[in-house]
């Protein structure tokens, strides 16, 4: 698998889970939302094969949803951003 291939599985596997999470907050309800759709972006990004590479900077998705409890407590959901985000930084230096 090329590193475009494994990183939109990690940004798929995001995507499918956020189908699955249950908020009761609509505020968080509506970021999740929004949240969703940047994730659906970068996909895209990646099988246009039209992102950049790192550099060692990050996709922004801890930072992204580091400000809602509800979703950092998610265990499931945190790792699966931690997981797209370290690797990105660390592996896509050079597509």
């Amino acid at each position: 698998m090329s590193k475009y291939d494994i990183l939109e599985t990690k940004l798929t596997n995001i995507s499918k889970y956020l189908d699955k999470v249950n908020i009761d907050d609509e505020s968080t309800a509506e970021y999740l939302r929004i949240f969703k759709e940047y994730v659906i972006k970068l996909i895209e990004a990646v099988n246009k094969r039209n992102i950049r590479n790192s550099d060692g900077a990050v996709l922004g998705l801890v930072r992204a949803i580091s400000d809602y409890d509800e979703l950092c407590a998610d265990e499931i959901l945190w790792s699966l951003v931690i997981e797209a985000d370290l690797y990105y930084s660390k592996e896509c230096k050079i597509f």
